[in-house]
């Protein structure tokens, strides 16, 4: 399929007028629901009116409120997302009938994340008695599941690529399939060449820790590709810093501006995920 049906050149169009026009578009690394640490950073962003916060995917699962997170992306007149595979997850899992007989990919998606997002729209929908309004709460899921199934799953701006996990460097760009851009670690990681000779790719998905040349020493920090463009700037940026993990070291989440390459982070708010 072509990569363009898997954008939103109408969005595309908007953040790149922001960026001509000297504006902030920041790009947020993976939430996984912890909406007050997501609070906090957007706080310290200090926003103008005419700037934007982009989100890589993976608002949801992990974290104690996916709920609030999804919510406030929704409603929020200049911040977007593009999909992550938790967001994926979400829209073919979470379904009263599914749920009532949970098959072992639901199951999965519990493990990962799942149970902690399902609870968090359950305690979203209760009613003045403490009870689960589950009619309520279906039909907030179904209007939730159809915003993340819209969701582009990368946005392409004149020198930068938004992307949850990356592209397949063994196939050209308009090659790729959605499970390459919402799921792909080593072989993007790793590529030897820019996957986009124009274009820095701004990326989520693997905590960076994971990623080459990071060890357990580097929680929190963000990454940059030893591979270069023409220009000198770095092939890919990997940014999502790891909120939720339980390992010594900072978990937080961060923010980068394409405008200028500053680098907000905030430590997790939240007390200790599992």
């Amino acid at each position: 399929m072509n990569e363009s049906s898997f954008r939103d050149t109408a969005l595309e169009q908007q953040l790149q007028t922001a960026l001509d026009e000297g504006h902030a578009v920041w790009v947020v690394g993976d939430v996984h629901a912890h909406h007050l640490t997501m609070q906090a950073l957007v706080e310290r962003l200090e926003l103008g009116h005419d700037d934007w916060v982009v989100f890589l995917g993976d608002l949801i699962d992990r974290g104690p409120n996916a709920f609030a997170v999804v919510e406030t992306v929704m409603q929020h007149p200049t911040m977007v997302s593009v999909k992550g595979n938790h967001e994926s997850m979400m829209v073919e899992h979470f379904h009263k009938s599914v749920i009532d007989s949970p098959t072992m990919d639901v199951r999965l998606w519990y493990r990962n994340g799942g149970a902690e997002t399902v609870f968090a729209y359950e305690q979203a929908h209760l009613d003045e008695h403490g009870k689960e309004d589950e009619d309520a709460m279906y039909a907030r899921v179904a209007q939730h599941t159809e915003w993340m199934a819209s969701l582009p799953s990368h946005l392409v701006l004149d020198r930068w690529r938004l992307v949850h996990a990356g592209y397949d460097p063994e196939h050209d760009l308009d090659s790729q399939s959605e499970d390459d851009y919402l799921w792909i670690r080593d072989a993007f990681h790793r590529a030897s060449q820019p996957v986009d000779a124009q274009r820095t790719v701004v990326f989520g998905h693997t905590p960076t820790a994971g990623l080459p040349g990071f060890s357990s020493a580097d929680w929190g920090r963000v990454w940059h590709s030893h591979v270069r463009l023409a220009d000198g700037r770095p092939a890919a940026i990997g940014i999502d810093t790891c909120v939720y993990h339980l390992h010594s070291g900072p978990s937080v989440l961060t923010a980068f501006n394409l405008q200028n390459g500053d680098t907000v982070t905030q430590e997790r708010v939240e007390p200790r995920s599992r």
